[in-house]
């Protein structure tokens, strides 16, 4: 057989798209069984990511909605893929900022209000509200992909490495003066007290976590350091981990969290006084 160089038959376009599972028929296939259709025939799979976490590819790997596969093929094979699988994620340097205000502001709005019972106020508190305003536009966008929310990943970096520092500042300037006239009142052992508590209390979760219920470690720790209402530990985390996984047990343990301490810290106070 005699080979020949066809430069015209070589030349063949291919491209490579990130894609949002939304199609409901293939939650939870397996990659086995979604090879085997009509649809995906010539396309090749490159990643599977899910939850920021690349997933080994193997034939028994399930595919779930929200997941992000990047396939590779030429531009008729994965149109037809595309519209069976889902979304395409194409690269966009806009940021759909009118999703992040309306999130920011409607999250604001319902932490504020706060009920006043006996002289306690109970309530989300600001924080909170704001926490569930991006939990909702997170859960939005991974159901609506191609319908709002479109953030790059250079400016979710800005906004996390930004975000942190002034959080981290914000919290040391108003902690800064209490904290001052505490050490003064009762010397070198509020230190002590505070970390002997702090220290116990992270300790019997973790414990807990991991040998009663079970927990995954990277979640585990992202709950921990949602119940201490303490991002820096939480970027701390995912920066040791390397993964975004520790996300998924802080968000609730966060609102949790600041509605108990905003509830003990204001009962303590009345019972002191």
């Amino acid at each position: 057989m005699r080979e020949t160089d066809d430069r015209d038959l070589l030349a063949v376009a291919v491209e490579v798209v990130d894609v949002v599972v939304t199609n409901a028929t293939v939650d939870g296939m397996a990659l086995t069984a979604l090879a085997g259709e009509e649809a995906t025939r010539g396309v090749f799979l490159r990643r599977l990511t899910r939850a920021g976490t690349a997933i080994g590819i193997v034939p028994d790997t399930r595919v779930y909605r929200g997941d992000v596969l990047t396939i590779a093929g030429s531009t008729a094979n994965l149109t037809r893929a595309i519209e069976y699988l889902g979304v395409a994620d194409r690269a966009t340097d806009v940021t759909d900022m009118f999703v992040v205000a309306v999130g920011i502001v409607a999250g604001a709005l319902i932490g504020l209000p706060a009920i006043d019972i006996s002289g306690i106020e109970i309530g989300l508190s600001l924080p909170v509200g704001v926490l569930l305003g991006g939990l909702v536009c997170g859960w939005l966008r991974s159901v609506r992909p191609h319908m709002f929310g479109r953030i790059p990943s250079a400016t979710l970096w800005v906004f996390e490495s930004i975000g942190l520092t002034g959080f981290v500042a914000v919290v040391g300037l108003n902690a800064g003066p209490d904290f001052v006239a505490g050490l003064k009142a009762s010397g070198v052992s509020l230190l002590f007290a505070g970390a002997i508590t702090v220290v116990s209390a992270l300790l019997v979760g973790v414990l807990v976590g991991r040998w009663v219920f079970k927990m995954h470690p990277g979640v585990l720790l992202g709950v921990c350091a949602g119940a201490c209402t303490a991002t820096p530990a939480l970027a701390a985390v995912q920066e040791t981990a390397k993964s975004a996984v520790p996300s998924i047990g802080y968000g609730v343990a966060y609102a949790i969290g600041n509605v108990l301490l905003a509830i003990w810290g204001t009962v303590i106070v009345v019972l002191m006084s």
